[in-house]
């Protein structure tokens, strides 16, 4: 059985074999993905700019067309490479759409699912065929690969903390357990979390090593978490998100922009939302000679772009490093900050 490899990036697929001196594999690789292809809707055609340019490359390179997707197939060797494209953006390129950067992050969102859509159903063919290893460099999931609970069970059997008993590590401290809610994380137990953009999600948790624990969603999907960022209780409102942090950060920007732009009244009202009408300052560091970011993130000499902070959220990040940090208000006026009375021994 012949062995291929699959590499995908951006909205390229490369169809690579060893054997370059293999007669088979025009026959049955490119000829048979241009009738996979045709199967799926794409509707192939000569490369007329090939065909009028370079006669004899002709009955090597084709073109496809599916919807607002276009597509270049070609062989040279031993590899098959696929090209796809659309032409639903400000191109960047001179030369066209098909040679912009990041063509995958410029189509639109039905346009990406059926380009994913297609590289699946290409590694489910070729998967018929021969033995297939896919490197995708797009990092989504896997076309062929295991499944989440099969990828679980490779690391179980590499990892050289698994107990040969149980055929998985074990647990062994209550601190790394301690779930966000207080209670503890058990193996095998439905958990929930919450993703990067704040939503809370649910799986089942597998322990991976110390606080680290691997929560499977779905059947494809494998998280990795500290047990401090686990639930073993559904949280209050899963509705509701929580990125109050990135909220803060994205208004806070949002303002910044405003005020460069004279736009006052935006900027107020942005202001109003975050922080009602409560006094603000800014946070210096004489370290780095800079202010704060926004969440205490960061540092920067502008102060247009410096995060932006209550009257008790600067005093209490002040008193923390004293001979670093000050505070000063929007006019640049210092905070003068209360020092703590001494205790009554």
């Amino acid at each position: 059985m012949r062995k291929l490899e699959l590499n995908l990036h951006d909205t390229h697929a490369g169809i690579w074999q060893d054997n370059a001196n293999d007669p088979t594999f025009r026959k049955e690789i490119f000829l048979g993905l241009l009738k996979h292809l045709g199967r799926s809707g794409w509707t192939i055609t000569l490369d007329e700019e090939v065909r009028k340019c370079y006669r004899s490359l002709s009955p090597s390179h084709r073109r496809a067309r599916k919807g607002n997707l276009l597509a270049s197939l070609r062989i040279s060797g031993r590899v098959v490479e696929v090209e796809i494209w659309a032409e639903t953006w400000q191109k960047d390129n001179s030369n066209g759409h098909r040679y912009d950067f990041d063509k995958l992050s410029r189509l639109d969102y039905l346009d990406r699912l059926r380009v994913d859509l297609t590289f699946r159903r290409i590694a489910r063919w070729l998967s018929s065929l021969a033995a297939v290893k896919v490197k995708d460099k797009n990092c989504r999931p896997s076309l062929v690969a295991p499944t989440a609970l099969e990828r679980i069970a490779q690391r179980y059997a590499e990892s050289c903390h698994t107990n040969k008993a149980l055929g998985r590590p074990v647990c062994d401290q209550p601190c790394n357990s301690r779930s966000a809610d207080g209670g503890t994380v058990s193996h095998g137990a439905t958990v929930w979390f919450t993703d990067s953009k704040g939503r809370i999600g649910r799986g089942v948790a597998y322990y991976n090593i110390n606080n680290m624990w691997w929560i499977a969603v779905g059947r494809d999907t494998l998280r990795n978490q500290a047990s401090f960022e686990i639930y073993v209780s559904p949280p209050s409102d899963l509705r509701a998100k929580r990125n109050e942090r990135e909220r803060r950060r994205r208004l806070e920007a949002e303002m910044s922009s405003a005020v460069r732009a004279h736009n006052f009244r935006r900027a107020e009202t942005i202001r109003n939302i975050l922080f009602g009408d409560q006094p603000l300052f800014r946070i210096r560091s004489s370290k780095n000679d800079a202010f704060y970011g926004s969440n205490y993130s960061g540092y920067t000499s502008d102060t247009a772009r410096a995060g932006l902070y209550t009257r008790t959220e600067a005093e209490d990040e002040v008193r923390r490093v004293p001979h670093l940090l000050s505070a000063f208000d929007l006019a640049g006026k210092p905070l003068v900050i209360p020092t703590d009375p001494d205790p009554v021994v």
